[in-house]
């Protein structure tokens, strides 16, 4: 029964994706990493190796990571936009924030393209995290390189006063941190 088990399991494992997922150079191995929904993560340790499976959000994660450093040299906003309307389809929108900052450091125009522009006000419509790393954190860094747009900063200064609660106070924060508003709606 082992012998069986060891069998099986050794002609399962060609199906399995590899690390190997994350080396795309283009929209569609992008879109093929995002629609990953396992892998197999080789680790080393001390004592060796080990393998780990990945879950779905941590391979989008990575894949969104990697799209980064592929999207950073080519400097296009049609392509920053591509993948960003990719990501969208298939993942939670705000976790197309980070291609949403390759987009504003290649054309800071483009923020206020519908695909980042909703990415954006998605990400801000949660409630404040803390840490460098946090959503807001990540979301403040990009829109505050998107305010440098003239188009972008007039949308967005309508955003400390929309329905959304966790959306107006953190637009609110933004515009205020920027000292581009006094004050906002609620404040005394």
């Amino acid at each position: 029964m082992k012998a069986y088990l060891a069998a099986l399991l050794f002609l399962s494992l060609p199906s399995l994706a590899h690390a190997d997922v994350f080396a795309f150079k283009d929209l569609e191995g992008f879109e093929k990493c995002m629609t990953t929904d396992h892998l197999v993560e080789g680790v080393k340790t001390d004592k060796g190796s080990q393998t780990r499976l990945l879950d779905e959000v941590e391979i989008q994660m990575r894949c969104i990571e990697s799209a980064v450093k592929v999207l950073t040299p080519i400097k296009k906003k049609d392509t920053d936009l591509e993948f960003i309307v990719a990501a969208k389809r298939l993942t939670a929108h705000e976790n197309a924030v980070d291609l949403v900052g390759v987009l504003a450091d290649h054309a800071v125009v483009g923020c206020n393209e519908m695909p980042a522009y909703s990415t954006l006000t998605k990400a801000l419509s949660h409630p404040k995290e803390t840490g460098k790393n946090s959503l807001f954190s990540r979301t403040k860094v990009v829109v505050k390189r998107c305010l440098k747009d003239t188009q972008f900063r007039t949308d967005f200064l309508e955003e400390k006063d929309s329905s959304d609660s966790y959306l107006a106070a953190n637009a609110c924060d933004i515009l205020l941190e920027e000292k581009l508003v006094k004050s906002c709606k609620g404040d005394k």
